[in-house]
C-alpha cells in the first residue's frame, strides 16, 4: 500500500512538472504580468534594437501568445527617406484598441537616427497598452515641452528646394586573378519631389561591366553597357484616383537597343483608400504609348529602327494582415502593330501562417514573352552565350521558390545577447 502511496505521488509530481514545462511551451501566462508583444517586422528593421531599447515588454515568437501584435513596415520614397508605417493590434481583453502611427525618415538620417526614431514612436504606441495592463502603477510619463514663441525669427522658412531632394551616386568595384579580372562601373543621379498632390521623378544613370578570361589562345573580352533616363510625374486625384505619364530613355548592348525612347500616359483606381495601402491594396492600372527603337544589330524581323504603339494592363493586389502578408499581380501588355506581340505575367509573394507556429512562404512569377522585338537576326556565337553578351529567344520564363517552418520551444524570444557575434 505504501509503495502504491508513493508511486501516486511521484505521478502527481510528475504530472506537474511535464504540465508546467507544457504551459510555457504553448504560451499560458505563468504569473509574468509583463504586457506580451509579437512583433511582425520586414526586413531591414532592427528587433534586436527595439527590443534592447524596450525591454518592459515580453516579447514572444507568435502572435497567438501576444497581447499586442506589432506590424512595422518599411515604404521608401525614393531618394527623400521612407515612411514607417506601425500598426498595434491587440488581443484578449485589448482587442478594441487597433490603431497605426506612422514615422519619417529623411533620407539625410544615419541608421541609427532612423532606428531610435522608429523605436520611439514604438514606445508612445504601446504607451495606452501598459496604462490598460496590471504595470500601470509603475509607469511615469515624461514630456519634454518646447516653447511656445510668437518671434518672427522661428517661424518656418520658406523651403528654397521647394520639395526637391537630390541623390549623386557612384561606385564600383573590381577584381583581379592571373587568369581573370572584372570591372563594374555605375553612377546616377536621383532627383525626386514628392507631396500629397504629386509625385516626380528624374533619373539618368549608367552601369558599365567588363569581363576579361585568360585562354590557351589569349584573353577573351567581354563588356556590357547599359544605361538611360527614367522619369515620370504622378498627380493624386482624390482618395482612389492617380493619373500621370512616363518618359524613358534607354541603352544596352546586351538587349541590342542602340537607343530607345518611349513616352506613356497612365491611370490608377484604388478600390481601397489610398491612406489604407500601408495594410491593404487592391489597383487596376492602364498604361499606353509610343517608343522609337533603334538596334545595334538588325532583328529577325528585319528592323535597323522604328516606332511602335502599345498598352499594358496591370493589376495588383497587397495584403499585411495579422494571418501574413500576400503579394500578387498580373500584367498584361501588347503592340497595337501586331496583337501577337504581347507578354503576360504572373506573380506572386505569400508568407502564411497556417496555425500556431506554421508558416507557408511562396514565392513565383510565370512570363508568357511574345514580344521580344529587339533580338538579333543571325545565330549566336558560343562564346556570347556563355558570357551572355546577347538576350536569347524565349517564349517562357518561370522561377520560384517554397518553403514551410515550423517554430516551437519557449514563448519567449526577446533576449539580445550580441557577445561573440562573428
Amino acid at each position: 500500500m505504501a509503495r502504491i502511496k508513493l508511486l501516486y505521488v511521484i505521478c502527481l509530481v510528475f504530472t506537474g512538472l511535464i504540465g508546467g514545462m507544457l504551459t510555457d511551451a504553448y504560451g499560458q501566462r505563468t504569473g509574468n504580468s509583463r504586457l506580451s508583444v509579437f512583433l511582425d517586422l520586414q526586413r531591414f528593421i532592427d528587433d534586436d534594437f527595439i527590443r534592447q531599447e524596450i525591454p518592459l515588454v515580453e516579447y514572444v515568437r507568435e502572435r497567438e501568445m501576444a497581447d499586442v501584435h506589432i506590424i512595422m513596415s518599411r515604404h521608401a520614397a525614393g531618394s527623400t527617406g521612407a515612411t514607417y508605417s506601425i500598426s498595434f493590434i491587440g488581443y484578449g481583453s485589448y482587442k478594441d484598441m487597433n490603431y497605426e502611427l506612422t514615422y519619417w525618415a529623411p533620407a539625410s538620417n544615419t541608421s541609427d537616427e532612423t532606428r531610435r526614431g522608429y523605436t520611439e514612436k514604438i514606445k508612445s504606441g504601446l504607451a495606452p497598452f501598459m496604462a490598460a495592463s496590471s504595470a500601470a502603477g509603475r509607469m511615469r510619463i515624461t514630456y519634454d515641452a518646447v516653447p511656445i514663441t510668437i518671434d518672427d525669427d522661428e517661424l518656418p522658412a520658406e523651403d528654397p528646394w521647394n520639395y526637391w531632394v537630390l541623390e549623386v551616386y557612384g561606385g564600383g568595384n573590381f577584381s583581379r586573378e592571373e587568369t581573370r579580372n572584372s570591372l563594374h562601373i555605375r553612377y546616377g543621379i536621383f532627383a525626386d519631389r514628392i507631396t500629397t498632390e504629386a509625385r516626380t521623378r528624374l533619373r539618368p544613370y549608367n552601369n558599365y561591366n567588363e569581363r576579361n578570361f585568360k585562354t590557351d589562345d589569349g584573353w577573351v573580352t567581354s563588356v556590357a553597357h547599359r544605361g538611360g533616363f527614367d522619369s515620370y510625374h504622378i498627380v493624386s486625384i482624390g482618395d482612389h484616383w492617380a493619373v500621370g505619364g512616363f518618359g524613358d530613355i534607354y541603352f544596352s548592348t546586351f538587349d541590342n537597343l542602340r537607343l530607345s525612347a518611349e513616352i506613356s500616359p497612365a491611370i490608377e483606381y484604388s478600390l481601397y483608400p489610398y491612406q489604407e495601402a500601408t495594410r491593404r491594396s487592391i489597383t487596376l492600372a492602364w498604361r499606353a504609348g509610343a517608343g522609337y527603337y533603334n538596334y545595334h544589330e538588325e532583328t529577325i524581323f528585319d528592323k535597323e529602327e522604328e516606332i511602335l504603339f502599345g498598352q499594358a494592363v496591370i493589376a495588383s493586389a497587397n495584403f499585411r494582415q495579422p494571418w501574413g502578408n500576400v503579394r500578387a499581380g498580373l500584367i498584361g501588355f501588347h503592340h497595337f502593330h501586331d496583337f501577337r506581340s504581347n507578354r503576360a505575367e504572373l506573380f506572386a509573394f505569400m508568407n502564411l501562417r497556417i496555425v500556431e507556429g506554421l508558416s507557408l512562404n511562396f514565392r513565383g512569377s510565370f512570363e508568357l514573352i511574345n514580344d521580344q522585338v529587339a533580338i538579333p537576326k543571325g545565330d549566336l556565337s558560343l562564346e556570347e552565350i556563355l558570357l551572355e553578351q546577347r538576350r536569347r529567344a524565349t517564349s517562357y520564363q518561370f522561377s520560384g521558390n517554397v518553403g514551410l517552418s515550423y517554430t516551437f520551444g519557449s514563448r519567449i524570444t526577446g533576449v539580445f545577447n550580441p557577445r561573440l557575434s562573428l
